[in-house]
């Protein structure tokens, strides 16, 4: 996972997801990180909850560099919540064209798209790793986002944002630098956690953290925006893409995704899988409203 270059951390005025203002002090308790502690302002508006104020890019990129990526590798219970496949089946349904991973990672999803012959591309912001994705994909990797504008043209038809917009630090000039990588008329898609719910899941960390308010974690926040379903689709909504699909589901990350000897001799991870198969069945009855994770499909104007 990567991003565009943080900004230098200032007080929020306005939610970054919805632009609403009047931000307040969430229910999320503080995050401690190498010393430095995080907060949480809620949005009175969406119920998102942002980081304020954000850290500065140096601080962000130790935050999720190689041990933030590395941290949940080694729980086989624990299963990986993306969803490669709907990326792919929207490409299938398109047809064709040059497709863009904004954040290939190891290029798995750029190789997927070469089988079904769209011209894929891809952008790292670490020049050793894009390098070695180009080799190992036969795909290009750009690692500065002005080396896919050099034609003087946006490059994409289709752009991915796989778990990026949540790392995302100023999204009010971050994102319109990542749009004009589409072309007009061109197809964003996008993909990511809805950590602040709703989810029966959500609700029982909300009332742990209210029954211990003094608590801090001693970790990296998990991400700098956590947003809800009414402060997702505003984002894209504000940006002025037509939506074409906003679909909402729970997934177990970070709790265990099945029972194992391992989770079975540990209360805590056998608590969190249990709560989270409640929530889920809970989430299933409200389709698309209640979930954790969301798959955005939008158009940029032509």
């Amino acid at each position: 996972m990567t991003t565009t270059q943080a900004s230098k951390p200032t007080a929020a005025k306005t939610c970054p997801l919805c632009g609403a203002g009047n931000l307040r002090p969430s229910w999320m308790g503080p995050a401690v990180y190498h010393g430095q502690e995080f907060r949480f302002a809620e949005c009175p508006a969406c119920g998102s909850l942002s980081c304020d104020p954000m850290p500065d890019a140096e601080t962000l990129a130790r935050m999720y560099g190689p041990e933030y990526e590395t941290a949940f590798e080694f729980d086989p219970a624990v299963d990986n919540p993306k969803q490669p496949n709907r990326t792919l089946e929207w490409l299938r349904k398109l047809g064709g064209g040059t497709f863009l991973d904004y954040g290939c990672g190891t290029g798995s999803l750029l190789a997927e798209a070469l089988k079904l012959k769209w011209e894929a591309i891809g952008l790292e912001f670490d020049p050793k790793v894009a390098e070695i994705v180009t080799q190992r994909t036969g795909a290009w990797v750009a690692s500065d986002p002005q080396q896919l504008l050099a034609g003087g043209k946006p490059p994409a038809d289709v752009l991915h944002l796989g778990d990026v917009v949540e790392h995302l630090t100023d999204l009010d000039r971050q994102l319109p630098e990542i749009l004009q990588l589409i072309k007009p008329g061109g197809v964003l898609l996008s993909q990511g956690p809805l950590e602040a719910g709703p989810t029966l899941f959500t609700s029982a960390i909300r009332l742990g953290q209210s029954l211990r308010p003094a608590r801090r974690t001693e970790m990296a926040p998990y991400h700098v925006l956590l947003a809800t379903v009414a402060g997702q689709r505003a984002l894209f909504q504000r940006f002025g893409l037509e939506e074409l699909e906003y679909s909402v589901h729970e997934v177990s990350w970070p709790a265990p995704s099945r029972l194992t000897p391992s989770v079975l001799r540990r209360p805590r991870a056998l608590a969190l899988y249990a709560v989270r198969r409640l929530s889920q069945a809970v989430s299933a009855l409200q389709r698309n409203r209640w979930g954790n994770r969301y798959f955005y499909a939008g158009r940029l104007p032509g």
